[in-house]
Formats: structure tokens, C-alpha cells, sequence
């Protein structure tokens, strides 16, 4: 089972989802990690752009992306970006492979191991923000996004572009005081809606938790090459079709 990366977008986040994946997985010798292959087309146009009616359309590049990798043999693919998420529905079907729908898997993650939680501060991109992709899709799980002022939002887009041009000048104060503003005591969760953010996150030292994504994007990759190597390894069948589990011979 071969699991496909539409990455570039941007370059950094990709290698954040890898790192994440290899740290995610049971293993013990190199043989052990999942078969990966990553197209890192950073040439796909801005997504955000796009949506705000300023960029071009980049379900061209993001089709290519995927076809290349199904070519290249991926049974399943992950796609680092949450505002690319806005074209999942139209994007998926040029391809027989699995297209797994990161703000979803974080929906249904969220649902199950914080079931007390209802309400969700989102730190994203205007494009994000716009499609309302997250406020959709949550909302299907009975879950509600809670967002920023227009005036913050474009703080933190502010913020994700500087972490795309290899700038990381956010104190953590700066970013705390922002979050603060609209969760204040409440132990409302903040999710990193942005796959720049978990970077921005871990390099000035947030010491608050947040729900990253990204991780769960990369455990779920994890899981679904597991399952798929317990179920070869659990069922064996013969020449005619028969199905034999656990290597007995019926």
C-alpha cells in the first residue's frame, strides 16, 4: 500500500506532514515505514487568491498533482493544505485512489476524544475562512467553528505568509494575546487551521496545546497502512478465491 503526498503547498508543510508520518509510525528498522511518494508542486496558484477572486484557479495543478501520484502507484493520498480542501469535492474524482479529507478526519477526531467541546476557535486563512469548508464540515458532527474578527484574521494571515517566506517574528505573547481575545477563560480548543501554523507554533514555543491537523492527518495515514497490513497478514487466499484467515488452511 502506497501512500501519496500532494505536497508544495507549502514546501515546509509537506516536510511537516512527513516528519510527522515517520514519527507517527511503529518501527523498528526501515523496512517497517509506510512506502511514500510526494509531489511537492509548489507551481499549484495560490489557493487563497483564487477564492478571494484574486488569483488564478488551481484545480489544473491540483489534478496533475494527484493523477501523478496515482500514477506513481499511491492507493491513497494526503493533501497538506486546508484551504485546498475548498476544491476537494471536485478534485477527487480524477482519481481512483483514496483522496483523504484532512478537515473531516479532524471533525470526527475532535467528536470522539473531545466530546465535551462543542465550540472550536479556528485560526486560518481568509480563504479558509470564506469557504467555510470547516464550518461545514463540523457542523455535520454537531461541532460549531468559532472565528476571529475580520481585522485579526488578516493577522494571522499575516502570520502564515511570513512563515511561507522563512519568517518566524511572532513573539508568543503576540500570538497568545490574539487567541485569548476570543476564548478567554474558557477551555475552548484552538485548532491550527493552517498547515503553516504547527510550524509557527513549535518554532517560537506556544505553550498552550493546540489541535494540529497536520498530526492527525499523519496518524490517520498511519492507521489506514496498518489496518491494511494486519488485513494481509490476517487473510490468506488460495488460487480459487477462497478466503483463509490467519494463515490456517481450511
Amino acid at each position: 500500500m502506497i501512500l501519496g503526498i500532494m505536497g508544495g503547498m507549502g514546501p515546509a508543510a509537506t516536510c511537516d506532514l512527513f516528519r510527522k508520518i515517520i514519527d507517527s509510525t511503529h518501527a523498528s528498522k526501515d523496512q517497517d515505514h509506510i512506502h511514500i511518494v510526494i509531489d511537492s508542486n509548489a507551481q499549484i496558484p495560490d489557493r487563497t487568491q483564487y477564492i478571494l477572486g484574486e488569483g488564478q484557479d488551481p484545480k489544473i495543478e491540483l489534478i496533475r498533482s494527484l493523477t501523478r501520484l496515482e500514477m506513481l502507484g499511491a492507493d491513497y493520498i494526503a493533501m497538506p493544505c486546508n484551504t485546498a480542501h475548498f476544491f476537494y469535492d471536485d478534485i477527487k474524482r480524477y482519481t481512483k485512489a483514496y483522496l483523504i479529507n484532512m478537515i473531516g478526519e479532524t471533525a470526527a477526531f475532535l467528536k470522539f476524544t473531545k466530546p465535551d467541546a462543542g465550540d472550536f476557535l479556528l485560526l486560518a486563512t481568509e480563504g479558509t475562512y470564506i469557504s467555510g469548508i470547516y464550518k461545514k464540515i463540523f457542523k455535520e458532527y454537531g461541532l460549531n467553528i468559532i472565528e476571529p474578527d475580520d481585522a485579526d484574521k488578516k493577522v494571522v494571515m499575516g502570520w502564515i505568509y511570513k512563515v511561507k517566506s522563512g519568517k518566524f517574528d511572532v513573539s508568543p505573547t503576540e500570538f497568545e494575546y490574539l487567541v485569548t481575545k476570543y476564548i478567554d477563560d474558557k477551555c475552548t480548543p484552538v485548532i491550527l487551521g493552517c498547515t503553516e501554523l504547527p510550524l509557527l507554533v513549535e518554532r517560537i514555543g506556544v505553550p498552550k496545546e493546540y489541535i494540529d491537523p497536520v498530526l492527525i492527518l499523519a496518524r490517520h495515514c498511519v492507521e489506514l497502512a496498518e489496518k491494511e497490513k494486519f488485513d494481509e497478514e490476517s487473510s490468506l487466499h488460495d488460487g480459487n478465491g477462497v478466503l483463509h484467515k490467519n494463515n490456517e488452511v481450511e
